[in-house]
Formats: structure tokens, C-alpha cells, sequence
């Protein structure tokens, strides 16, 4: 259920400078007459939550315009109909890059007011601090968006007065350490503030000041400022966050952001959430985000068809990221072979729906794939289709889940002490990847008898073992059953899981009362039949191996088709996650790259991650290349305009350019190198 931010009334007014009125207004508010009361202050933190879903933040921008073009997923759009700077194509007057600058500033501008303010009303201590505590962070998380993505930027922390406009950035080191001075004040207040308490994740708490400020060290920490002393930070908060119990990993990862889509907690897994406005059962819809349109399944919606929804999928994932992920070498699966990690076929959407009536039509291009993690086709129905027309997808943004924490720790404690120690934490990470947290699930399948006759690709039913949830599609090449595509290894909640190899039944069995159509197929006593009179199957199942069956015996007319094609499973045996042992630290970094990719992939991590590593431009020259030369510049299967985009990638991209606007009115800003 998501908690409304009620937008509260604007603001204005915040300078005493008047020189030609003498009364003071009364028709809005201002400092004068606001943050009289408690609710008056919860209503302010509230706008300055809501301002960060705004479309020009996470609301569309963060997750999508300038993070969407890297070695994971790249923009499928032609130069001509970008226009929001996934190519690399941007400027300093583009909208977008003025956006994000605009309202972190307005974000700071209204917290600097609560602050400024805070001590106004009578109200208790403990509430005033958990109020303050947030404003306060969200300052110095404001201030986290604008230098990671500016570098040098003017610090703030005072409501001004409407003539000061001439503000020099201040060194990003010196960001840096008002970030941490914010968020370690955030830390103390909000001691005794945790989502465990309240049951909900979309405000920040004790454990999200914690986590975040991780993440902060860990940036602080790589390029451009290299201060290698900020790993021992990241190691603190991590553990921090850890010891604490407060967080565990859910042990499907699909389950978490099926949960963001259904509007439900998970305060476990999601330590902080940006929350939308409405969604939840009997609260009015008063705003959407873009959340799973540009990075997501295309799909439009259909007038007649309530199941259907509306994203226009304007990044395709890359074929790095598809081949990141572990396969099953055993697998016969084709064009693709089945993946042991599950987070592979829910990220690498293998589908997209077109056409009026809908259909689901496969993508078997891993270039062409949709990225999956943000998934519309879950949210409610009342808000992806609302009488033929596009709803408003309140899907709530993870700003820090705790998988990411597990990573950061992993990353520090190797640049510290090397892999030893680091290994646990990657490897939690992993073994839920691999659906094993609590049990075996289904690995593989071995055919034991292609068979013969299939026209169509037959089901495949998984029954026994202990557990349930499993399913698998089958291939099938020249009449035969040439392969089994494992789709899901098994329900992954407590009493699911295999404790055994499971049964495997292909295609559908001759059951009696049973009316099957023309041309349907089914199997008895390992011979495959094809149904060419349609009718109500009796009790005698068709027997024979040439022709047709009799009618009066059988019902519908049976024909024999072939022999019926026959597999068995195999589980995992519980330690197929484990990394690699006995890497060094090189290597072992290396695989930190790979698994926060695959974990956190569409999450606008990954370029930050590029960066701060020291080597984005090379980075993105050396993918451009292994793009070329792996499929992205074929028209038929590939992404030529993502590749284009990858290619334009240059020095000045590491940050983006200060806006136009902003060094227009502030003649002390100095623009970014290359801009």
C-alpha cells in the first residue's frame, strides 16, 4: 500500500525583501504565518518527498534519460525521434539536464525553510526529531544526485534572499563531506525510527540513512576523488545495516518488484522506496510516474482488453547482460539456452505484446529483448487501464534494496582485505539468483526420447518431488522434441522447494469425457495421436500404431502421429551459486561488476558504477566493439541505433553539463569540461 504525499501548499514568499508593499500578504503562505503547527511541517516534508517522484527526477529522468545507455541496456530510438538525450546527444539546454538540477535545488530550497523552521511549534521532541531528521537527510541525498551527476556544485544551506543569484560551486569534496555531516545528524535522530516499526519503507528511516550513506563512502570512495580511506566507511554502514536484522533477502527475486508493481511492502528486501501518489485500495489515484514505460515491456493498451496496459519500451537490453547470466550447459534448449540464475529471464523480457487483439509475440534476439524488472502488466487494473486509456502506474521507485547493500559490503571488504572474507556476501546474493535460499529447485532436463510426429510445440507438465511451481516450455525441430526452455525452477516460498527430481510429462494425456478439437495432440501408452474428428474422448483409449481409430470406440477420432517423446528433471544439488573460488583481487573485483549488473540492472545504477571505477569512456569503447562484433550492428536482430548511441560516448559524458539557465543567472558557475 503506498502512503499519499499530499503535495503541500506552495510556498512562496520565503525572502523578507519587500521594497514596495508594507502589509503583509494574506492570501498565501509564507514564512510568517507557516510551519505553525506539526502537521504544517509533516506537510512540507511531504512535498519534499513528492518533489523527487516528479517526472523530472525519479519519476521518469533518473531511472531512464541518462542512464539508459550503457553495457546493459541501450535505447532503440533513431536520432531523429530522441529527444531526451539516450544517445549521448544531449546539451546544456536540454530540458532534462535542466530538470534534475532544477528541482534537487527546489528540493534543498524548501528543506533549508523546514529547517530553518523546524523549532517553530509546540509539539514533542521525539516527533520533531524524526521530522528533522528526514528533511535533513533528504538534504544531503539531494545534494548526493546533484554532485554524482554535476560534480562542482553551488552548497546551499540557508533559505536566500531573491537577489542572491551569484553562488561558485563548491569543491566536490567539500559536498561530500556536508553529505556526510547531514546524513550522520539524520543517523542520531533517527535512531529508533525503522521501517519494522511503522511497516512501510517509502519514508526514510533509521537503517535507508544507513544504507544510502554506504553507497555515498563507496562513490567518495572511486573516481574522481579516489579516497580509498571511505572503503572502512562502507564496511561501518554496511555492517551497520546487517547486524541490524532489520533486512533480508526475499527469497524470489521476481516476488520483488511483482510486490512494487501490486502495491505491496516488502520492508525486508526494499530498504528505501520513493512512493507514488495513490494505487492503494480505496485511495484516489492523484498522480503516476513512468516507472516501467521506457524501461519496460512494450505493450498499448487495448479498449477491449482489460488485461492490457500501456509501455512503450524504448531501451532494449544487451546481449552482455543476457550472457552474464549462468546457463545450464546441458540444456537443449534453442535459440537460448535455459538459465540457471533466474533473475536472467526476468530482466531479459523474452517477449513483447503488439497487435489489436493483443498477443504475446517471443523476442528471441537478446538485443531486441525488453528490459522485464519493472513489470506493468501486474499493476492493478485500475490503474494501467482505465476504461481503454493508460492508468497511472504508481509503482514505487527502490532507491537502495538490501541485495545492494550485500554487494557494497563484498566490493569494500575486497579493495580492504582482499576476497577471503568477501565471499559470503556475494554468494548470499547468488544464492538467491539461483532460487536456492531456502531449498533444491529444478535445474535441468534431460530427453530421453525425442519422439516423432509433434506438430506443435507440446506442454510440459512437472507433478511430484516435494515441491511445486516448476515450469518449462518445449522446442521442437522436425516433429521432434528437440528441447525443454526451463521457465521457472519452482515456487520459492517455504514447502515448495524439491527434495527430489521431480516427474516430467510432455505434451497432453488421453483422458476420458475430454472434448478435444481438431488437429489437438495427445499421448497413451507412449504413442502420439492427432485428433481428426473432433468429439468427447470415451473410456477406450486409442491403441493402434497406423491410422485413424474408430469412432465408436474412442470418440473423437485418434490417428497415430508417432512416438511420444519422453524426459526426466534433475535438481540442484545447492551449491551451483557459489562464485568462483580462490580469485584474487582483481578478479574478485571483477566479479563485482558482473553480479551488480545482473542484481541491479534498470536500477540507474550502473553508469554511476562505470564511473566511479575510473574507466567509463574506455569502458563504453571496449562494449561499442564487443556490440559490433556480437550482433548489435545487425538491422534483422540487433540494436544499430542503441549501438550508435554507445558509440558517441566521450570524455565529457562522465558528468553532465550544468544547465544553461542556471549559468545564465549565476555568474559565478563555471561550466563542466567538454561543454
Amino acid at each position: 500500500m503506498k502512503r499519499i504525499w499530499i503535495l503541500a501548499i506552495a510556498l512562496a514568499g520565503f525572502s523578507s525583501c519587500n521594497k514596495f508593499l508594507d502589509t503583509k500578504p494574506t492570501d498565501f503562505y509564507g514564512n510568517t504565518n507557516y510551519y505553525e503547527t506539526e502537521a504544517q511541517l509533516q506537510q512540507s516534508l511531504n512535498a519534499i518527498y513528492s518533489n523527487l517522484i516528479r517526472s523530472e527526477l525519479y519519476g521518469q529522468v533518473m531511472g531512464f534519460n541518462f542512464t539508459t545507455t550503457t553495457d546493459e541496456v541501450m535505447s532503440n530510438r533513431t536520432a531523429d525521434g530522441d529527444t531526451r538525450g539516450l544517445r549521448y546527444n544531449y546539451d546544456a539546454s536540454q530540458v532534462y539536464v535542466a530538470g534534475i538540477w532544477r528541482y534537487c535545488y527546489v528540493g534543498i530550497r524548501n528543506i533549508n525553510s523546514l529547517l530553518e523552521n523546524i523549532n517553530k511549534p509546540e509539539m514533542d521532541s521525539t516527533r520533531r526529531n524524526i521530522i528533522k531528521g528526514q528533511a535533513i537527510f533528504l538534504r544531503g541525498y539531494y545534494y548526493f544526485l546533484l554532485t554524482h551527476n554535476y560534480g562542482d556544485v553551488p552548497l546551499v544551506l540557508r533559505t536566500l534572499a531573491i537577489n542572491e543569484v551569484n553562488i561558485p560551486a563548491a569543491p566536490q569534496k567539500q559536498v561530500y563531506e556536508q553529505i556526510e555531516k547531514d546524513m550522520k545528524e539524520a543517523e542520531v535522530l533517527l535512531k529508533d525510527y525503522t521501517s519494522a516499526k511503522l511497516g512501510y519503507n517509502d519514508v526514510v528511516t533509521l537503517t535507508a540513512v544507513q544504507s544510502v550513506l554506504a553507497r555515498v563512502y563507496l562513490y567518495w570512495a572511486g573516481y574522481p576523488q579516489h579516497d580509498a580511506s571511505k572503503y572502512k566507511d562502507v564496511i561501518t554502514y554496511c555492517d551497520k545495516v546487517i547486524n541490524s536484522s532489520l533486512h533480508a533477502l526475499n527469497p524470489d527475486y521476481r516476488q520483488v518488484f511483482t510486490n512494487l508493481s501490486r502495491d505491496q511492502y516488502d520492508i525486508k528486501e526494499s530498504i528505501w522506496e520513493l512512493g507514488s501518489q495513490g494505487a492503494a485500495p480505496g485511495v484516489p489515484n492523484k498522480s503516476g510516474n513512468d516507472i516501467g514505460n521506457f524501461v519496460g515491456i512494450q505493450s498499448a493498451i487495448v479498449a477491449t482488453d482489460t488485461s492490457s496496459y500501456s509501455s512503450a519500451a524504448w531501451v532494449w537490453v544487451t546481449r552482455k547482460l543476457f550472457d552474464a547470466y549462468q546457463v545450464d550447459p546441458a540444456s537443449t534448449a534453442t535459440p537460448n539456452k535455459s538459465s540457471l540464475d533466474i533473475r536472467r529471464d526476468w530482466n531479459c523480457a523474452n517477449y513483447i505484446y503488439s497487435g489489436n487483439p493483443r498477443v504475446k509475440a517471443a523476442r528471441t534476439s537478446p538485443w531486441m529483448m525488453c528490459a522485464g524488472k519493472f513489470r506493468r502488466e501486474l499493476a492493478p487494473q485500475s490503474v494501467r487501464n482505465i476504461n481503454g486509456v493508460g492508468g497511472t502506474y504508481n509503482i514505487n521507485w527502490p532507491v537502495i534494496r538490501y541485495s545492494d547493500v550485500l554487494l557494497m559490503r563484498a566490493e569494500a571488504e575486497n579493495h580492504e582485505n582482499g576476497p577471503g572474507a568477501a565471499y559470503p556476501y556475494i554468494n548470499e546474493v547468488r544464492k538467491r539468483a539461483y532460487g536456492l535460499m531456502n531449498g533444491n529447485v529444478v535445474k535441468s532436463f534431460t530427453i530421453t526420447n525425442q519422439g516423432s510426429g509433434y506438430t506443435t510445440a507440446p506442454a510440459i507438465v512437472i507433478s511430484g518431488g516435494g515441491g511445486n511451481g516448476a515450469t518449462a516450455t518445449s522446442v521442437i525441430t522436425s516433429n521432434r522434441v528437440t528441447g525443454i526452455y526451463l521457465s521457472s525452477p519452482g515456487a520459492l516460498t517455504a514447502g515448495s522447494y524439491y527434495s527430489a527430481a521431480p516427474t516430467v510429462v510432455i505434451g497432453t494425456f488421453w483422458t476420458p469425457g475430454v472434448t478435444y478439437a481438431a488437429n489437438t495432440q495427445v499421448t497413451n501408452g507412449g504413442r502420439l495421436y492427432t485428433v481428426t474428428t473432433a468429439g468427447t474422448s470415451t473410456n477406450t483409449p486409442p491403441t493402434h500404431t497406423t491410422g485413424a481409430s474408430s469412432a465408436a470406440l474412442t470418440g473423437a477420432v485418434f490417428t497415430y502421429a508417432g512416438v511420444a517423446a519422453t524426459a526426466t528433471a534433475t535438481i540442484t544439488s545447492g551449491n551451483e551459486y557459489e562464485l568462483t573460488a580462490g580469485l584474487d583481487q582483481a578478479g574478485f573485483q571483477l566479479a563485482i561488476r558482473d553480479e551488480r549488473m545482473r542484481e541491479l540492472c534498470f536500477e540507474a545504477v550502473r553508469k554511476a558504477d562505470l564511473i566511479r571505477w575510473g574507466n567509463f569512456v574506455n569502458d563504453m569503447a571496449e562494449f561499442a566493439a564487443y556490440a559490433t562484433g556480437n550482433g548489435a550492428s545487425v538491422t534483422a536482430t540487433g540494436n544499430v541505433n542503441g549501438l550508435a548511441g554507445v558509440r558517441a560516448v566521450s570524455a565529457r559524458h562522465v558528468l553532465l553539463p550544468k544547465p544553461t539557465y542556471e549559468l545564465n543567472l549565476n555568474k559565478d558557475l563555471v561550466q563542466n569540461p567538454g561543454w
